[in-house]
């Protein structure tokens, strides 16, 4: 029996940590570029989310929509662009251009609202 192991080479002793001048193992080092790249990686990639969600938005606002001020009168008989031409067209009855409240009154009753509500409900199961 050997009471004390003269070996001086812990590493073929089944020592994996290397030993310092001085007698002392060396603590092991974690390498920090893996993990400093991972998080440049992130970074960027929700910076480029951001900039694509941001551009995504800006362009729904290129076209606004317009909106006549109170003091524009449109000329006799002509519509806004997009507008339908004809009122029968979307299912109402004819009206006047008058805005007296008689004209108001008789439009509104002349229109048949069980008819524009079966149109309302087949444009809802539509969807």
């Amino acid at each position: 029996m050997e009471p004390f192991n003269t070996n001086q080479n812990p590493v073929a002793a089944g020592s994996q940590m290397p030993v310092s001048p001085g007698g002392e193992p060396k603590p092991a080092r974690k390498p920090v570029g893996p993990i400093a790249g991972a998080i440049i990686v992130i970074i960027l990639l929700v910076a480029g989310g951001l900039y694509f969600y941001g551009a995504k938005l800006n362009s729904k606002l290129t076209e606004t929509p317009y909106i006549p001020s109170d003091d524009y009168v449109m000329p006799e008989g002509s519509m806004p662009a997009g507008e339908l031409q004809s009122d029968t067209s979307a299912g109402l009855p004819p009206q006047s251009n008058s805005d007296d409240v008689n004209s108001i009154e008789s439009d509104f009753n002349a229109m048949n609202m069980n008819e524009m509500d079966s149109q309302n409900n087949a444009e809802l199961n539509n969807i």
